[in-house]
């Protein structure tokens, strides 16, 4: 597999628009590295992770080619994660593409798409294209063929109300887990992943968090990163030769790339940056 992340920010990114905190000040200063977009990343190309408010900036500055990525994972529907309104597109030359979503997380889109079925119906709009958008609905703990992937959804510690979803991606016997947006895991998620005995080649993980000052346990700090890497360890689903990485990185973190690369490290994780390629 080949993973690109277009975007490794928060919610706000980096630097977020109105700080004149010292990263973000930093980052508008030295740019690269720095600048963290919401939040999105592809697997070989076609299978997308994320459809962030920034999906157009990675397609006109980050080269992502969303004409290839016809299957979309969302984790959850904030808007630094899935903005349906960008799904409403009058593309030529195209003819679907398929959103994949826990129930509540895909309300929105499906109350666009109903609308502007209404609206065809009426007469109010006109259809100019033949271009589909289809919502299809997961539940956490089943295992779905997606495109040729083996994808397993689990529950996220985030938005209950948005039941939101973590990533387990399978294919040609590498495995990859998306660990974020999300605190510590719930109990039944490493259940699932030690009773199912994965063996992940790739784990990225939530570091939204100034370390040792968790606000919120629906997001994590480099510390229960470091937890959560130990937990996976001792099961047996990170090994010496699973890549970790950290991402979803918000300015609170309050270090530069640099800074964080080198606190990671010793915890034997590694930072992603926009624009990075990962292949397992």
């Amino acid at each position: 597999m080949k993973i690109k992340f277009y975007g490794t920010g928060a919610g706000g990114g980096i630097p977020e628009i109105f700080c004149n905190c010292r990263v973000c000040e930093y980052a508008r200063n030295h740019g690269g590295k720095e600048i963290r977009s919401r939040t999105q990343a592809v697997i070989d190309g076609c299978l997308g992770l994320e459809f962030p408010v920034d999906t157009f900036a990675h397609t006109a500055y980050g080269r992502l080619d969303m004409r290839k990525v016809k299957h979309i994972l969302i984790t959850h529907a904030h808007e630094d994660h899935f903005m349906p309104s960008q799904a409403i597109s009058r593309p030529q030359g195209i003819d679907e593409i398929c959103f994949y979503a826990s129930k509540e997380s895909g309300q929105g889109l499906q109350q666009l798409l109903e609308r502007i079925e209404s609206q065809y119906r009426s007469g109010k709009r006109k259809k100019t294209c033949s271009y589909k958008v289809s919502l299809h609905t997961l539940e956490p703990g089943r295992t779905y063929d997606i495109n040729g992937y083996q994808v397993t959804p689990l529950r996220a510690r985030h938005s209950e109300v948005l039941n939101a979803l973590l990533y387990i991606v399978r294919k040609d016997g590498k495995s990859v887990f998306w660990g974020f947006d999300t605190g510590r895991f719930y109990e039944e998620v490493l259940d699932f992943i030690k009773n199912s005995k994965e063996r992940f080649d790739l784990v990225v993980l939530d570091c939204t968090l100034k370390e040792n000052e968790q606000i919120t346990d629906t997001h994590m700090d480099l510390g229960w990163c470091r937890e959560m890497r130990e937990k996976l360890s001792h099961m047996g689903a990170v090994t010496e030769d699973t890549k970790v990485m950290v991402s979803h990185i918000g300015h609170l973190v309050e270090c530069t790339h640099e800074e964080l690369c080198q606190r990671a490290a010793r915890y034997g994780m590694e930072v992603a940056y926009d624009g990075m390629e990962v292949e397992i």
